[in-house]
């Protein structure tokens, strides 16, 4: 199967095509700018020819405006082109290029001294999250687990969510039979940092094309209302 993956939910936009064992990819680091670079980084892997049929993105967790531009491109791309679209869990995508012996945590730097984080097993499968908050707040059980990401401080250099291996999650997931998440709702809203929009997604592999938000916006409506 012929699949476009898209992310970006770090500073980094990513976009590949895989098609069996072949893959392209075009990748720009530059967080303020994913915009203006998506639309460069898709004329250059997607060919007139060579239309995918199966879109699939990175919906997060991550930076609000950027992770937007990359969804908002795949459900656009997929209207047009009539092909499905998928989400994936961004920390997913880190997560499958680790090899660990036991539990780990993947982590993404969300500000304010705060990080996204998920736990999984030695088999890369989910377990708990993504959620947000500080390290130093987590229990000491879970804090003292092996650290795999963005975050500063972790004890092996950084991996990044890439669009290749977003791709070819959600081809495996299709080809193991795992079915769209419905949670849609739950998705696009605000979850907050209680912890409510990580359990409604708890053990999904596959996930709406919508942004995983888990964190309350920094604008505050009028009366003090978020």
């Amino acid at each position: 199967m012929r699949i476009l993956g898209i992310d970006t939910s770090s500073e980094l936009s990513s976009v590949a095509l895989v098609d069996g064992d072949s893959v392209i990819t075009r990748e720009v680091l530059d967080g303020r700018r994913h915009a203006e670079v998506l639309a460069v980084l898709l004329r250059e892997v997607v060919d007139e020819g060579l239309r995918p049929e199966l879109i699939a993105c990175g919906v997060g967790p991550g930076p609000y405006t950027g992770l937007r531009v990359g969804v908002t491109t795949a459900q656009v791309l997929g209207l047009a082109w009539s092909v499905p679209v998928v989400g994936i869990c961004s920390l997913d995508a880190t997560a499958a290029q680790v090899s660990c012996d036991g539990d780990f945590l993947v982590t993404a730097d969300a500000r304010r001294k705060e990080a996204y984080w998920a736990r999984y097993d030695r088999n890369r499968r989910r377990t708990d999250g993504p959620r947000v908050s500080r390290i130093d707040e987590l229990d000491a059980g879970t804090a003292a687990l092996p650290r795999f990401g963005e975050l500063s401080g972790t004890s092996v250099e950084p991996l990044r969510p890439r669009a290749a291996v977003i791709a070819r999650l959600a081809g495996a997931y299709l080809d193991a039979g795992e079915s769209m998440s419905t949670s849609d709702i739950d998705l696009s809203v605000h979850g907050g940092d209680t912890g409510a929009t990580a359990d409604s997604v708890r053990g999904s592999r596959l996930l709406a094309p919508v942004p995983l938000y888990i964190r309350r916006p920094d604008a505050v409506a009028p009366g003090g209302k978020a």
